[in-house]
Order: C-alpha cells, then sequence, then structure tokens
C-alpha cells in the first residue's frame, strides 16, 4: 500500500513581500492615469462652459446689436455685469428678470459692502444669497463658488457665487503704445477700454478689428496652486454679479479728478502672465482692476475667443502675447498661440 501526501504548500514571507510590493508599483502606476483621466473630464466641461458662455454673448449680440456692458455703474448705486447679462440667453430669465422686476434696484453694493442688516438688502437682491449657476464654476477649481467679501456679510450668511470666469476688457499697457486706452485707479490699478467687454458702455462685433478668432472675450479666473494668496484674487468683488461701484465718472476717472473711488468687478484688464507666481497693488485685491488669469489646471488657463472657440492659453506664453490678445485693436495679429 502507496502513501500520498496531501500537503499543500502556501505562500512563504517573501512571495508575499513580493506580491504586495508589485500591486504596489501597479497602484502607483494607476493612480496618475486616473487623475488625469478625471482632470481631462474637468477640463473638458469647463471648456464646454466657456463654449456656453461665447455662445450666449453672440446671441446676445443677434438681440441688442452690441456686447453686452462689461460692467454698468450708476452714481447710487452698483450696477450688473456681462454675467448678469447673459442669464437670459444661459436658461436662466427668471433669475434674470428679478433686476426688471426691482426696476434695477438689484444693488449688489450696500453700505459699502459692510452692511450687517441684512434687511438693508432689496429683497430681490437677498435671493441672490447662496445662488450658484454652475455654469460659472469651473470643476477643477478648489475655491468655493460662495463666499463672503467680509467677515460682516458673512456672518449675516450674505454669501455669494463668486465666479470662475472673468472678462476682458483689455490690456495694460497698451500694446500699440497708445496712452488714451486706459485710466488708473486709486489702488494702483489700470482700467482699459481697449478690449470688448467695457466699463460704463458696449461694444460690437464690428469694433474688434484684430479679428474674432484673435481676440479674448472671456478668460478662466478660477484661483490656481500658487503659495502667494495675492494670485488667488478674483474680480467678484460686492458679489460676483454685480458691475461697477464708484464715485464719479469714467470721464473724472480719466481726468484724474482726486479722490474717487473706483471698485471694479467682473472684469480684468491683462497686466501678468496667466497663473503669475506673484502680483503687486494692481491685482492683490478682489476690486482691482489688473486680477491675474488662474485656473487649477496643469500648465495654463482655458479662454473663449470672440468668435465662440476656446483655446488652452500656456503659462510659457508671452506676456506681450497674452495682452495683444487681450486688445481688440492694437493691429498686431498673432497667427499662432
Amino acid at each position: 500500500m502507496s502513501l500520498r501526501c496531501d500537503r499543500r504548500r502556501g505562500f512563504t514571507l517573501v512571495e508575499l513581500l513580493v506580491v504586495i510590493a508589485i500591486i504596489g508599483v501597479l497602484i502607483a502606476l494607476l493612480l496618475p492615469a486616473v487623475q488625469q483621466a478625471r482632470e481631462a473630464a474637468r477640463r473638458m466641461s469647463c471648456s464646454n462652459n466657456l463654449k456656453q458662455l461665447g455662445l450666449a454673448t453672440h446671441n446676445y449680440h443677434d438681440t441688442h446689436r452690441s456686447l453686452p456692458f462689461g460692467a454698468r455703474y450708476y452714481i447710487t448705486k452698483a450696477g450688473t455685469s456681462w454675467r448678469w447679462a447673459l442669464l437670459p440667453f444661459l436658461e436662466q430669465t427668471a433669475l434674470y428678470d428679478l433686476d426688471r422686476a426691482s426696476n434695477y434696484d438689484l444693488n449688489t453694493y450696500v453700505g459699502g459692502g459692510t452692511q450687517t442688516d441684512i434687511t438693508a438688502y432689496s429683497s430681490d437682491t437677498r435671493q441672490l444669497f447662496g445662488l450658484v449657476i454652475d455654469g460659472y464654476v469651473c470643476p477643477s477649481s478648489a475655491i468655493d463658488p460662495l463666499y463672503a467679501y467680509n467677515t460682516q456679510l458673512g456672518s449675516i450668511g450674505a454669501v455669494t457665487q463668486g465666479h470662475h470666469y472673468v472678462g476682458i476688457m483689455g490690456a495694460y499697457p497698451d500694446p500699440a503704445g497708445r496712452t488714451t486706452t486706459s485710466y488708473k485707479t486709486q489702488y494702483d490699478a489700470y482700467a482699459t477700454d481697449n478690449g470688448t467687454l467695457l466699463i460704463g458702455k458696449t461694444s460690437g462685433l464690428q469694433d474688434v478689428v484684430d479679428g474674432t478668432s484673435n481676440t479674448i472675450l472671456v478668460s478662466e479666473q478660477s484661483g490656481n496652486n500658487n503659495a502667494n494668496a495675492s494670485t488667488r484674487k478674483m474680480a467678484n468683488y460686492h458679489t460676483g454679479w454685480g458691475g461697477c461701484a464708484q464715485t464719479g465718472s469714467v470721464a473724472d476717472w480719466r481726468a484724474g479728478t482726486a479722490g474717487l473711488h473706483k471698485y471694479g468687478n467682473g472684469l480684468t484688464a491683462v497686466y501678468h502672465s496667466p497663473n503669475p507666481t506673484s502680483v503687486g497693488a494692481e491685482a492683490n485685491a478682489e476690486w482691482d482692476f489688473n486680477t491675474p488669469l488662474t485656473s487649477f489646471h496643469p500648465g495654463g488657463v482655458q479662454v473663449v475667443l470672440v468668435d465662440g472657440s476656446v483655446r488652452f492659453v500656456p503659462n510659457t506664453i508671452n506676456l506681450s502675447a497674452i495682452q495683444q490678445l487681450s486688445v481688440r485693436d492694437d493691429g498686431q495679429v498673432l497667427n499662432e498661440f
């Protein structure tokens, strides 16, 4: 009679460690691929947001025969921005009608922005608190789209949407060397009217002399990972929906009249390359007019041109090139960027 040994051999410790090491290597290789795939999806969603903004702008132009005001302003209150003007063309007519229903009393800058009594805001304005329109949010951004631009407002729940897309009112200094296209504010920033979305007035497609495929309309401005917190400032002062709060008029600003306050919102004049590592006084606050173009997408920012096409602008682009692309009529057309 023969005897059979039925003992089963298990893994040795060495073999087990090798298997664990192989699994670890595979996970290490897989995770970046998964993260890249997720970022690609988020970037595509952001690109679609910009395409919709471009299409809405063209529909606005077809209806009104002009591009929207970049930022409206009134002597007694803040107006609204291009972001608000596009709402009917983004399937948000009911929200837009709040302003019309209140006889354009949608004041987004009550009490200098420090008003701690929430009832000081109109009932229509209060409906904006806590509201987020997804089409103005970049899904790659780590910046919360709801914010309070000072602690007083946060304490009463007056948090409003901080938009991740900014209108381009031009560039400073002017690429063509013109001195009549800009005016300085009291915060060492420069507002301009050599772009397409302007303060207190409108432009049209006919004014885009350099060509609609060579001029930026709107850019991402959704923050970045740079250590300098000031580079994350976005043009969202007194709510992201507001226009421009000020004393005096643009004519007064141009004349250099002293003591006039000018608070920008929704717009920027390009002064920096995309995602800068540092900025100066011209761009270190939400109300400045030269807040930088930023994003959490690796390597650059996405923009929508006046013709409605979306392009990716790398961080490595020459500053002069991005400024030329931001101006509608400097006569310096870039073939590729």
